[in-house]
């Protein structure tokens, strides 16, 4: 099927699979033979040719590719949401916002520091292809620009990137980049740091610059529409969570518990939750309609940002007052909407006081990534159970050659990685999508007129489902790429995990086991038939081959093929 073709790509490339904007234009397309509009979707911008028979008709076009076909890039049907094939010096709108010529759209990309560089973690860190050492974040975004070019479309205006360097995290730094970014008046920007500056964002789309980080919070994209977009949306998993718990959990016996004497009992639920990162106005109305409710006492917050890493000293000492008040409440299920630190520090402190509850897993920033969870208290931690955003391990080792860099470059040459090749990926599809009549707003019409690909969507277990506005059953606008869809899963500290070879991440003693083949439930969707972990014989904790691998495609006239032309020139 064509979502197994783009999933295999996936998994190999290192990143889930992307579908981002579009944009309103000046040039009607005809829609005749057109399919028929997909499901949460808004109407495609005129002028775009989403969702017409003259984007299938483009010879990258591949037709089978999901609802509105997609164009074929490294591999078939890998690229954007199928578009007319564009000629040249066809009027394109002209200066249609700032930043915007009829021959140019002017970016400015954040680089990290020198200090911000040293906290990079596994996997984030560029790749120079050449030597095989870590690259610079500048020439990541050079080569991967240059590499997307070949199957997305700039209505003949050519893309200007423009650099700066992070002052730091502090808020005065921030403000004065945001300052200097202001001052070049571009289109949009590229946050490329690590974590994201939320000040800094926060201070440019207040100019109505759009702004494309890593991080973001929900309440940011919300109250700042159509100003700010992100990859990872944590409240999606808190949502999905509360349904999960009340199809599945609520009204039940307490049986997974680590301390028996809660076996009989029902289960009586808390849980803590990252404040502000959490929306529990939507969280709390979501939980209320599914029947779960929380002990007196038992909603506990804690300070904290969107970093999955957490900071350990807040951790430690917020952890010691919530285990307190959850155990003298009585509860026996605690939702985990927290990142790794305070994980760790709830589970440690859980021992100490003799508490062995169940523990929720809510996919909160991938707090039960292998890589942080065999650092738990196991004997805690083997009480986990809950939603998990990522696929299980595939063996397969990363094949280079679908690597989008060197595929453009060609093999061994270039400079990529999976975190900044993300926020290319997105930024080259809103301008794909965003048609001659580039703006803000036709930004996020486009956005909001695209489906949702990957996982749930395609039918494909391999990937995980990404998409905006009304297309992934949330009750909200969606201005965050991913973390749409779920499976059921549960935690064993016994069986060695397999390394996530696409994220760089070392295998090792405990892993996720996946209910159902590891099928993906997104909002709405969740099953109320009876779900049963820690049961071994009904799961799987890795994938042992790949997807079919999807066809490659001939990158002509690039590089790699005319040998051509320097990486990061």
């Amino acid at each position: 099927m064509a979502g197994s073709r783009r999933g295999a790509f996936c998994v190999r490339l290192g990143i889930a699979l992307a579908v981002t904007v579009a944009i309103a234009a000046v040039l009607p397309v005809t829609s005749v033979g057109a399919a028929s509009q997909a499901p949460g979707t808004g109407k495609p911008p005129a002028g775009t040719g989403i969702n017409t028979a003259a984007a299938l008709a483009n010879p990258l076009c591949d037709k089978n590719a999901g609802p509105y076909g997609r164009m074929n890039f490294v591999v078939e049907g890998f690229g954007p949401v199928c578009f007319p094939e564009w000629t040249k010096g066809t009027n394109n709108g002209g200066a249609t916002y700032q930043g915007v010529t009829k021959d140019s759209i002017n970016v400015v990309i954040l680089v990290p520091n020198d200090q911000q560089l040293t906290g990079a973690q596994p996997g984030q860190s560029p790749v120079d292809h050449a030597t095989g050492k870590t690259g610079t974040v500048t020439n990541a975004f050079k080569d991967t620009f240059a590499a997307f070019q070949p199957a997305h479309q700039t209505y003949g205006r050519k893309i200007n990137l423009d650099f700066v360097t992070s002052s730091g995290d502090d808020e005065t730094s921030q403000r004065a980049d945001a300052v200097t970014v202001k001052a070049k008046k571009p289109f949009a920007v590229i946050d490329g740091t690590y974590t994201s500056e939320p000040i800094f964002g926060t201070a440019l789309a207040a100019a109505k610059i759009p702004v494309f980080a890593n991080t973001t919070s929900l309440e940011s994209t919300l109250k700042q529409a159509p100003y700010r977009w992100a990859q990872t949306d944590v409240n999606a998993g808190a949502i999905n969570a509360a349904e999960f718990m009340g199809k599945q959990l609520a009204g039940k016996k307490a049986v997974y518990a680590g301390d028996a004497s809660m076996h009989g009992q029902t289960r009586k639920f808390g849980v803590v939750y990252a404040d502000p990162v959490t929306e529990t106005d939507i969280f709390n109305k979501t939980a209320a309609k599914y029947g779960v409710k929380f002990a007196p006492g038992a909603s506990l917050p804690y300070p904290s940002t969107d970093n999955p890493f957490g900071d350990p000293a807040t951790a430690q000492e917020q952890a010691p007052t919530a285990i307190a008040k959850m155990k003298a409440a009585g509860v026996t299920s605690i939702l985990l909407l927290v990142d790794q630190s305070m994980v760790s520090s709830m589970l440690k402190q859980a021992t100490s006081n003799d508490y062995h509850p169940e523990w929720i897993i809510g996919a909160f920033n991938y707090n039960d990534l292998g890589f942080f969870a065999r650092l738990y208290d196991q004997s805690q931690w083997k009480h986990a159970f809950g939603i998990s955003n990522l696929p299980p391990p595939v063996t397969a080792a990363v094949n280079p050659a679908n690597d989008a860099v060197q595929w453009y470059w060609g093999q061994g040459r270039g400079t990529s990685s999976t975190l900044h090749g993300n926020l290319t990926d997105k930024f080259m599809q809103a301008i794909t999508y965003a048609g001659p009549n580039l703006t803000p707003k036709t930004l996020q019409q486009g956005m909001f007129s695209v489906p949702a690909a990957g996982g749930s969507a395609d039918d494909d277990v391999y990937t995980i489902r990404q998409g905006y506005g009304r297309t992934d059953g949330l009750p909200y606008d969606e201005y965050l790429a991913g973390n749409k869809d779920f499976t059921a899963a549960w935690w064993d500290p016994d069986t060695v995990g397999p390394p996530l070879t696409n994220l760089g991440l070392p295998g090792g003693q405990g892993t996720l086991y996946y209910l159902n083949g590891a099928q993906r439930y997104y909002g709405s969707h969740w099953p109320t038939k009876p779900l049963k972990f820690f049961d071994k014989s009904q799961a799987i904790y890795k994938f042992d081959t790949a997807p079919a691998p999807a066809a490659p495609v001939t990158c002509t006239g690039c590089p790699s093929q005319t040998g051509q032309g320097q990486p990061a020139a």
